[in-house]
C-alpha cells in the first residue's frame, strides 16, 4: 500500500513544484492609486499619482500607463449640494449611476483581497459600459504613462459655461500642463460616434445634442458611453470616474491593473 501511496504524493509534490515554476508566482502586482481629494460636482478630484520607488518597480516593472475608465449619465435632477455622498443622491441623478456604483464597490475596496484585477478592464467595459477617457490633440497613453509617476493629477469640471473639462498635470507650478478631456468615439477604434462632435472635439458638455438629439435617445449606435435616465425629462448630465494604473507581462504580454480607484462624480457643465 506505501509503494502506491507514496509515488503518487511524490508526484503531487512535483507538479505542484512545477506549477510553481511556470511562473504562477510571478503574476505582477500593481498598487492602487490612492484615494483622491475631493472638492465637489462642479470643481476637481486632485491626487498624487504613485511614484515608481512607491511602486517598488525596477527596469522590468508590468507598469505601463494609467487609465481612468468614465461613464455618462442623463437626469433630470439637478442635484442641490455639492457632493453625492449617498444611495439616495446618486439613485435621484440616475439609477443606473447608482447600480455602477454599488458593483464598481467590490473591486474599490483596498480592504478587499479577493479582488482579480486581471478583470477590470472586462467588469468597466463590457459588463458595465464605461470607456477609456481620452484627451484632445495628444495621447493619454503619452501623458499619463512613465513620465506621470510622482506627478499631481487634477480632474478640473468648473462651472463656467464654455470652458471644456480638463486634465491638470503639476497644477500650480511652472511644470504644468493641461489637457481638454475627449469623450472615447469615432471609427476605426469605436463602432459608435458621440454627440456633440464641435469642429472635430468630443468634449464632457451638458449639451442640447448630448440631452435631447433623437439619435442620442433612439440609436445606439450614438452616445454609447452615456446612460440615459428612465423617467422624466432629462435636462442635466453627470460622469462618472474610476483610475487603474495599467501594465502588461509575460510573453506574449497580457494587460494587467492596480484595484480601480473611484476619482468622483462630476456635472458636465453648459457649452454656452
Amino acid at each position: 500500500m506505501t509503494k502506491i501511496i507514496f509515488p503518487a504524493f511524490a508526484a503531487c509534490l512535483f507538479l505542484g513544484f512545477a506549477l510553481l515554476s511556470c511562473g504562477l508566482q510571478d503574476i505582477p502586482y500593481i498598487s492602487r492609486v490612492m484615494d483622491p481629494v475631493h472638492t465637489g460636482l462642479d470643481g476637481t478630484s486632485d491626487i498624487r499619482l504613485p511614484s515608481s520607488s512607491e511602486y517598488g518597480f525596477g527596469s522590468t516593472d508590468p507598469f505601463t500607463r494609467f487609465v481612468i475608465f468614465y461613464r455618462i449619465y442623463l437626469s433630470n435632477n439637478s442635484h442641490a449640494a455639492d457632493t453625492v455622498d449617498t444611495s439616495q443622491d446618486r439613485i435621484a441623478i440616475n439609477s443606473q449611476l447608482n447600480s455602477d456604483y454599488i458593483a464598481a464597490s467590490h473591486w474599490t475596496d483596498p480592504t478587499n483581497t479577493r479582488v482579480n484585477t486581471a478583470g477590470v478592464h472586462n467588469f468597466f467595459v463590457n459588463t458595465r459600459g464605461f470607456f477609456s477617457l481620452e484627451l484632445e490633440g495628444v495621447s493619454i497613453a503619452n501623458v499619463l504613462g512613465r513620465g506621470s509617476l510622482g506627478r499631481n493629477l487634477s480632474l478640473d469640471f468648473p462651472d463656467i459655461p464654455g470652458q471644456a473639462p480638463r486634465l491638470l498635470l503639476d497644477y500650480g507650478t511652472p511644470n504644468a500642463r493641461y489637457y481638454d478631456l475627449r469623450r472615447a468615439g469615432g471609427r476605426p477604434h469605436f463602432d459608435f460616434e458621440p454627440v456633440p462632435n464641435i469642429d472635430g472635439a468630443l468634449p464632457f458638455f451638458n449639451h442640447d445634442e448630448l440631452l435631447y438629439g433623437p439619435d442620442t435617445i433612439r440609436d445606439r449606435e450614438i452616445n454609447v458611453d452615456v446612460a440615459l435616465q428612465t423617467t422624466g425629462q432629462m435636462e442635466h448630465s453627470y460622469v462618472m470616474m474610476y483610475i487603474a494604473a495599467m501594465g502588461a507581462s509575460g510573453v506574449p504580454p497580457i494587460p494587467v491593473f492596480s484595484q480601480p480607484t473611484f476619482l468622483g462624480i462630476f456635472r458636465l457643465p453648459s457649452p454656452f
